[in-house]
């Protein structure tokens, strides 16, 4: 039976992200650092990956290990394209989706998660490429989130993505154990 302590580390097995925190450059290159650990880690974790596991979920009512690998480039190449829009447009403001109706769709239960983690790798290529030539000051640059009604900085945005990345990756680690 899962209790509501263990349904909350289930949920959130690396922590909940801290929002509304102000974030320093020397942070933000820490962040980017993370970023370009993930798609290894991932990888790694893959290769070990038992393959009976893949259609197990890490908590009830939560996504399956396809999914979750799936997922990870639907995050990314939504992140990728805020990033630009942050730095390319004037009180720019992104884009929601509906991650649980995207977990729905065909593509999420992609068997084929070689492709998937070699997407995501070559996409946060090309995503830590453009924030590593970035001036210090753009990571102050902000984007509104209209669903949330906020505006973040580039810095809380590269932070929040450093640590999404991981935190799926302990519910796959936890798929994985079981």
């Amino acid at each position: 039976m899962q209790t509501a302590n263990n349904i909350e580390s289930l949920r959130y097995p690396t922590g909940r992200f801290e929002f509304g925190k102000r974030y320093t450059y020397e942070e933000s290159l820490q962040s980017i650092e993370r970023l370009k650990e993930f798609p290894q880690s991932l990888q790694r974790l893959f290769n070990e990956f038992k393959k009976e596991n893949l259609n197990k979920t890490y908590r009830d009512g939560g996504w399956n290990a396809k999914q979750l690998f799936n997922h990870l480039v639907d995050v990314y190449i939504n992140d990728y394209m805020r990033t630009k829009w942050l730095l390319t447009e004037e009180q720019s403001a992104l884009k929601p989706y509906n991650e649980n109706e995207c977990a729905k769709l065909a593509d999420s239960e992609y068997e084929n998660i070689h492709d998937s983690i070699i997407l995501l790798q070559l996409l946060m290529n090309r995503w830590i490429f453009l924030l590593e030539s970035l001036p210090a000051e753009s990571f102050n640059k902000t984007i509104f989130h209209p669903e949330y009604k906020v505006t973040l900085s580039l810095h809380e945005i590269v932070g929040m993505y450093a640590w999404h990345g991981f935190h799926h990756l302990a519910h796959l680690q936890i798929i994985n154990s079981n």
